[in-house]
């Protein structure tokens, strides 16, 4: 017995940190998340202040010999300092009570990429609250990329609308009336948990609700009363209504409408799973790029 007593008095316990322990980790946490921000700020100076020149022509020799960096990863670091920049100025936050509140930034360079696609600051920092609210704390690379595509795709719609003065097409969003297995609804923006977030419908348990499956494939069970669809109005107030296949809606663009069997459904639903994309339209892009000959 005393053997195991002294056995069981050396089992490491939980250890609380201290204040300033507290404050000497969140600091050095910072510093390995901002490794990235750091090279790229120093690899800016070297390029804007040419202090390559004494031993190479160019900054992407110089690069390449110094650090093995490609032309590419060497831009992608210096470009990745501006989008820190601009999303520093409006940062997430996350944590459990008010003093544990942490700022939730990129820690790594490839998290940042997908966003220099967008041009404004104000977009940047939209696509990076959402992704950490999809990944309840820093998003991968792929939840980063998928925001920024469908961001970029809603801006396109509004762009086309706007400099179409001749369609008069608008974009609109509506209660959703006959529910179907398979369609992609929008949940209403005073919504208190979800609003205004984007799913598909993969249950229809009974005539009151239905499960919506989100961007980040979390299924949760929505009232139908909260849900809408998107509609298509022309000039002389015509609804449009895609038929199957790929269509163009004049001042909007291309849409694609398939109907699809249950069997079929589960199987592209598996398949999103097995692959890892956090949306249907990401699974059927990744089928499509993969079966390239």
């Amino acid at each position: 017995m005393r053997a195991l007593s002294r056995h069981i008095e050396l089992e490491p316990r939980t250890q609380y940190l201290s204040h300033d322990e507290e404050r000497e980790r969140l600091h050095l946490e910072r510093q390995v998340e901002r490794a990235f921000y750091q090279a790229g700020l120093a690899l800016q100076t070297l390029r804007d202040k040419r202090l390559y020149r004494s031993t190479h022509k160019t900054f992407q020799e110089y690069c390449k010999d110094r650090f093995g960096f490609a032309k590419s990863h060497s831009y992608r670091l210096i470009n990745a300092v501006e989008i820190v920049d601009n999303i520093s100025q409006k940062v997430p936050n996350w944590g459990k009570n008010e003093d544990k509140f942490q700022p939730i930034f990129p820690s790594a360079e490839s998290q940042v990429r997908p966003l220099h696609t967008l041009k404004t600051a104000e977009l940047q920092q939209k696509a990076w609250g959402k992704a950490v609210e999809l990944a309840n704390g820093i998003p991968s690379a792929k939840i980063v990329r998928e925001v920024v595509n469908e961001i970029k795709a809603k801006e396109t719609t509004k762009a086309i609308v706007k400099n179409n003065p001749q369609t008069k097409s608008k974009v609109e969003f509506i209660p959703l009336e006959n529910p179907q297995i398979g369609q992609r609804v929008r949940i209403c923006s005073n919504h208190p948990l979800f609003p205004e977030r984007s799913g598909i419908i993969t249950q229809l348990p009974n005539n009151r609700n239905a499960v919506v499956e989100l961007e980040n494939q979390q299924r949760e069970l929505i009232k139908l009363e909260a849900l809408e669809i998107q509609r298509i109005i022309d000039k002389n107030g015509k609804v449009t209504s895609p038929n199957e296949g790929i269509n163009y809606v004049q001042g909007v663009g291309l849409e694609w409408y398939v109907r699809l069997d249950e069997e079929t459904w589960n199987k592209l639903n598996q398949y999103a799973q097995q692959v890892g994309t956090a949306t249907l339209g990401s699974a059927v892009a990744q089928l499509l790029e993969s079966n390239k000959s």
